[in-house]
């Protein structure tokens, strides 16, 4: 478990690395703050200054990656160190598939990747919402907050829509209703439930995500209606309203754009294996 020193310095040596080369690191705050254990962050110490940082993101048998060191400190294995203590720890749980996160912007991860046993897997648009008209119709399609009889809907829509395991989902489920701040949506059409929305609000800031409507129902405007309720919604609390989408989905990327979203950065994804 981090402690609360931890946390500030990694707050403070994100910042630094990040205004060092222009970019945002996906560090996943909401669930770094919740941690239980000590067993999925890695720090690098030197006196009393965090050099390094690397934490891992375990969702049931995939794991995501992200770090970062120093600008300073770079170019003396501290990363790889702080590497192969995660990986040695991923060979003694069940892990089927590691992903690493980095910038595309970030030279210096690149330069990593190129160093391990990683292939370029996909990458994503993080997008912004900029004020604009959005109309909504409350006639047929309708949010309500979930409850624990939706538990299986959504284990449905995130394995259908978004290709994971059920396994995965059901863990990803449990890592979601241990942070704070968290909202599930559930999308009805006509009176039947057909997906689901997910907020989380940090200060004046909402992340959307989890957004799914099952396949039979896609195509007919209902997901554009659902994420305009929800805009419209965060934005009469004047909250900075963030999403992020797959570049290769080629519709979901149409929809954001067509309420207001606009792309501020992409993250991508690298494969390491094997495991």
């Amino acid at each position: 478990m981090l402690t609360e020193k931890n946390i500030l310095d990694i707050q403070e040596l994100q910042k630094l690395c990040e205004n060092a080369e222009d970019f945002s690191l996906k560090l996943n705050w909401e669930m770094l703050k919740t941690r239980e254990s000590s067993i999925d962050d890695y720090l690098y110490y030197e006196g009393e200054h965090l050099i390094g940082f690397l934490a891992l993101y375990g969702f049931g048998e995939s794991y995501e990656l992200c770090g970062m060191v120093h600008p300073d400190y770079r170019q003396r294995g501290i990363f790889t160190d702080l590497f192969n203590k995660a990986y040695k720890s991923l060979q003694v749980r069940e892990c089927e598939k590691l992903l690493i996160n980095a910038p595309s912007k970030s030279q210096s991860a690149k330069g990593f990747i190129r160093s391990i046993n990683a292939e370029y897997s996909f990458s994503e648009y993080q997008m912004e919402w900029k004020s604009m008209n959005v109309e909504v119709d409350h006639s047929e399609i309708l949010l309500r907050r979930a409850s624990t009889n939706d538990k299986r809907t959504i284990i449905d829509l995130d394995v259908k829509c978004f290709n994971v395991s059920e396994k995965d989902a059901h863990s990803f489920q449990r890592v979601l209703n241990n942070e704070e701040g968290h909202r599930y949506y559930m999308i009805e059409y006509k009176s039947e439930t057909v997906g689901k929305i997910n907020v989380h609000t940090d200060d004046k800031t909402s992340y959307i995500y989890g957004f799914a409507v099952f396949p039979e129902f896609q195509g007919k405007g209902i997901g554009r209606n659902a994420l305009a309720q929800i805009v419209l919604n965060e934005a009469q609390k004047e909250q900075k309203i963030f999403l992020e989408v797959a570049t290769k989905n080629e519709n979901a990327l149409g929809l954001y754009h067509s309420i207001g979203f606009q792309t501020y950065q992409t993250q991508d994804y690298y494969l390491h294996k094997p495991l």
